[in-house]
């Protein structure tokens, strides 16, 4: 049979079909989970895969893109994978029977590395299993081939690759994606990825889905390799959402036709669709086709492309940075944003701090309590601007995308921001709107690496950027938390994925951090910030004790302060005081969390505890 298949490929153009998501977009109700489709709508997958091959499709795809059990775990049916990939190569096979056609049934794998996080350890073998599983059922049910398609990495292309040769040996095309709808386009570049396919042996390597027919061409001009079959399953344009619908690309049948037959002359044997092509589009590219043979070319003119430059990170450029390297001792002041549009007072206080000389950054805290505030990022840019005093502002994944963080960090970089601050986020069901999904595109680990990525030149997608921002990147660390060991792990693998600083959660005493420290043989491998909050009363003490996670009081303190009534304020600038003063011997700084209204009033704290 594969023997069979590839004579195909080799000696005639095979026509595929087109997009089962965005027809089956066009005819399920919105709230239907696509992935599922095989199990909940197997009549409108039927009709779909009938009307491609009435259109003249020879190659058809199952409906399991998504079947893979990450996918399908984010929409909780991770134990529906059997049932889902052979529910979507049975629907293929019996629309196959019932056209009384000689077609191909392909197998359909999408990918994974926006899923899971394909540069942390255990990334890679966490794909590989996924991928694996899902090609062992379509497989095992039947499928003629398997199509990995709209892979955006090679990398986990190569390893998804080496995955299912581990359980099948059916034939395999290899698709890559590339996210670029808009000049300037990097097609040169992108051929020689595509290039870089054939080495794998597969049946077939192109492009599908994005930049759509015209960039799939362009691709395939700049293309050198001969040897492999090429494919090309474009887009029919770029898609547009409103108002909760998706709305199909413009393209006609006509100029898929004329697509069809430009890739047919570069040295296309596969062609077929993607995203908004629907049947009248694969019948257009059907009756183009039909009769000729792809066309080999045994010479290619090209220019010689300069050698990718290697992958180094831009230094950082944060004078809190500068002085930690230096061994200074720094002092930070935590300022809260304002709630509305007004930041008058947060800039006078603002100002005010930038005047000692011994304050060396604000910190700036990113919706606390998941509470609506002025974002962060724009609030430390506008502070710089007015005062000149360096920020760090706080970000989580926990309200926007990756793609709208790194649009947000590479803004702010324009406007001077060089430090950042990586937390989770508190859940937004403590804070204004309970109900609101939160983001979490990411986790912690993945958005500090991603930070990272951007300094070496890449986006979350692994797209190259222009000129590359570094930021010097602190994360948190939670002494006082009932397992130290995983807390320094976590830290661990936080400093693996790029962190340069560590700031403390709030303690009162020394000995959680101590114990921290031990864990690191006595000092951590990068510089530390400790929390100092001059808690003004017993009524707050009391809450951080027992409503905020993370924070412990110390019980003497508690009693130190119900003694001492209406004086309870004393006490805790006290225990702040000490802590200031200590800190020296067991980090690299301290961040002052001053009174929201009035943020100036830790300074004379500093002058006290310097004095």
């Amino acid at each position: 049979m594969s023997a069979s298949i590839r004579r195909r490929f080799s000696d005639r153009v095979v026509v595929a079909d087109g997009a089962m998501g965005s027809e089956l977009l066009g005819r399920l109700p919105a709230d239907v989970r696509l992935d599922l489709a095989p199990l909940s709508h197997p009549e409108a997958v039927l009709d779909i895969h009938l009307a491609y091959l009435e259109a003249g499709a020879e190659l058809i795809e199952t409906a399991s893109f998504g079947a893979s059990r990450p996918r399908l775990v984010r929409e909780q049916a991770g134990d529906e994978v059997e049932a889902v990939n052979s529910a979507a190569v049975k629907l293929a096979r019996d629309a196959r029977e019932i056209a009384g056609v000689d077609c191909l049934v392909a197998g359909a794998i999408g990918p994974l590395a926006g899923v899971i996080d394909l540069d942390e350890p255990e990334g890679p073998p966490a794909i590989a299993a996924a991928h694996a599983e899902q090609a062992r059922v379509l497989a095992g049910r039947g499928a003629d081939l398997l199509i990995l398609e709209t892979f955006f990495r090679f990398d986990e292309l190569a390893l998804a690759v080496r995955a299912v040769r581990g359980v099948c040996d059916l034939p395999l095309v290899g698709l890559l994606t590339f996210a670029t709808e808009r000049p300037p386009h990097a097609y040169e570049e992108q051929a020689r990825v595509v290039d870089e396919l054939a080495d794998l042996e597969l049946l077939a390597v192109g492009v599908n889905c994005a930049p759509g027919p015209m960039g799939a061409l362009e691709i395939l001009r700049n293309t050198r390799q001969t040897t492999t079959p090429l494919a090309a399953i474009p887009n029919a344009g770029v898609l547009s959402r409103r108002d909760g619908r998706i709305f199909m690309p413009p393209a006609t049948p006509a100029y898929l036709a004329r697509f069809a037959r430009q890739a047919v002359e570069l040295g296309a044997s596969l062609v077929g669709g993607c995203c908004g092509t629907g049947p009248e589009h694969i019948r257009a590219i059907a009756e183009a086709v039909r009769g000729l043979r792809p066309e080999r070319r045994e010479t290619v003119a090209v220019s010689m492309a300069a050698p990718e430059p290697e992958v180094t990170a831009r230094p950082v450029e944060s004078s809190l940075a500068g002085k930690l390297a230096a061994g200074d001792f720094v002092r930070l002041v935590q300022l809260d944003p304002p709630k509305g549009a007004n930041a008058d007072l947060v800039l006078a206080a603002a100002e005010a701090l930038a005047r000692h000389p011994a304050v060396d950054a604000v910190d700036i805290n990113s919706n606390p309590l998941a509470r609506l505030r002025m974002d962060s990022l724009s609030l430390a840019a506008e502070i710089q601007r007015r005062t000149g005093l360096e920020t760090v502002p706080h970000i989580t994944p926990r309200d926007a995308s990756l793609m709208g963080l790194q649009s947000q960090l590479l803004g702010a970089w324009l406007n001077g921001v060089r430090n950042l601050f990586a937390v989770t986020g508190d859940p937004s069901q403590l804070g204004d709107y309970p109900g609101v999904h939160d983001v979490y595109h990411v986790d912690i680990f993945e958005l500090v690496r991603s930070v990272s990525r951007l300094a070496e030149g890449f986006d979350c997608a692994g797209n190259r950027i222009g000129d590359p921002p570094s930021f010097f990147t602190g994360v948190a660390v939670s002494p006082t938390v009932d397992d130290l060991a995983h807390e320094a792990d976590r830290l661990r693998r936080k400093i693996d994925n790029g962190a340069h600083f560590v700031m403390s959660q709030v303690f009162f005493e020394w000995a959680p951090w101590e114990r921290f420290l031990e864990l690191f043989g006595g000092a951590l491998p990068i510089p530390a910030l400790v929390a100092v909050w001059p808690v003004r009363s017993l009524k707050m003490a009391l809450r951080l004790h027992h409503e905020v996670p993370g924070i412990e009081v110390p019980q003497d303190m508690l009693d130190e302060m119900e003694a001492a009534g209406a004086e309870a304020g004393r006490v805790g600038r006290e225990r702040a005081l000490r802590l200031f003063r200590e800190a020296p011997r067991y980090a690299d700084g301290v961040y002052l969390i001053a009174p929201f209204k009035r943020p100036e009033e830790v300074l004379p704290l500093i002058d006290e505890a310097m004095g």
